[in-house]
């Protein structure tokens, strides 16, 4: 994903692989050296999980009554600036102002499915 400004909306290419949608956080295939990204009405649907009380942050609850920014088997899609794919979900080296970027982005809305 090229020109990854985090100071700035999504690149137009950050969209669910599914529905299209854009400029909200998106979750990716976890260790998948291509993956998909998804919305989260369409990641929801895709791992059969409820994401009822998903917040702005991105968090919600599992039905363990675990807090948790993944969706299912599905992890935030935070787009690393090089162009090389995304940053790992627990990597030690994402940049605070990659993962404030995403947790800004709105967790439904704009022209989602």
């Amino acid at each position: 994903m090229k020109d990854v400004d985090y100071s700035k909306a999504p690149p137009a290419a950050y969209a669910c692989s599914v529905c299209g949608a854009k400029g909200i956080k998106l979750w990716r295939e976890y260790q998948v050296p291509v993956p998909s990204i998804f919305c989260a009405l369409c990641a929801a649907y895709r791992q059969g999980v409820s994401i009822i009380g998903l917040d702005d942050a991105g968090y919600h609850y599992t039905d363990s009554g675990e807090r948790v920014d993944m969706i299912g088997r599905l992890v935030p899609a935070i787009p690393d600036e090089e162009d090389i794919g995304y940053w790992g979900y627990s990597s030690n080296e994402i940049p605070a102002v990659a993962v404030d970027w995403w947790r800004r982005l709105p967790s439904y809305g704009g022209d989602q499915c």
